[in-house]
């Protein structure tokens, strides 16, 4: 089950101050010091924008009122806001290496999405069934292994074995297919995975990153995931 929470606020705001982005982030600290601040940047002279993982606030220039939501463009209708995070969600995910993904690959390659996936999800599982219909359709695939449930896990420990095997698609298969494991232990990128899902705001499996920074949140049928590809 997942929950949508749309906030949608529109502000017609005139300020003018001579506060700079040093002043935005040290008001925001003083009044939030556990919140990590990724970036703040001045948007005009009515804005700062406040980055937090993959959520935006807005900070009035004068450093009295700190708006969260969405920013619409009225004449053309486009999200601002959205606009912004997609591009920082692809910022975090360029540090993904390819070599610390599993990749399907069909033979011509229209569009690659990314998922993060648990070999304990029974979601992940129904959408492992319908890769084969998405490599037909030129949809590359590189698969994140994300323990959700942390490292105190059998699937943590599952998704070591099958890194650390030679013959890693092969216990894919098994491990969707509840089959048992041979245990190995190696070098491998999970806990790198699960600071990688933080930062992506991954709070469940499967989590799919498409090329443009749009998310689709859980399990959908391969048709419908082509639908989004082809309107992105």
């Amino acid at each position: 089950m997942k929950k949508i929470f749309i906030v949608l606020s529109i502000f017609l705001v005139s300020c003018s101050s001579s506060y700079d982005v040093d002043d935005a982030e040290k008001a925001f600290t003083e009044k939030y010091p556990n919140l990590k601040i990724e970036s703040v940047e001045k948007v005009n002279n009515d804005f700062f924008e406040i980055i937090i993982r993959d959520q935006i606030f807005y900070l009035t220039s004068d450093l009295k009122h700190l708006l969260a939501g969405n920013i619409i463009e009225l004449k053309t209708g486009n999200n601002l806001t959205e606009t912004r995070v997609k591009k920082h969600r692809l910022s975090l995910l360029e540090n993904l290496l390819d070599s610390d993904t599993v990749i399907y690959k069909p033979t011509k390659t229209s569009h690659i999405i990314t998922i993060f996936t648990d070999i304990s999800c029974p979601y992940c599982k129904k959408l492992h069934k319908e890769i084969d219909k998405l490599l037909e359709h030129n949809v590359e695939i590189r698969y994140v292994f994300f323990s959700r449930n942390g490292k105190d896990d059998g699937a943590y420990r599952d998704m070591v074995s099958i890194w650390c095997s030679a013959n890693q698609k092969e216990l894919i298969e098994k491990a969707f297919n509840d089959d048992s494991l041979p245990q190995k232990d190696c070098e491998n990128p999970l806990d790198k995975n699960y600071q990688l899902g933080y930062e992506l705001r991954v709070n469940g499996t499967p989590m799919i990153f498409t090329e443009d920074g749009t998310i689709i949140p859980g399990y959908l049928p391969y048709k419908r995931i082509l639908e989004i590809l082809k309107s992105s």
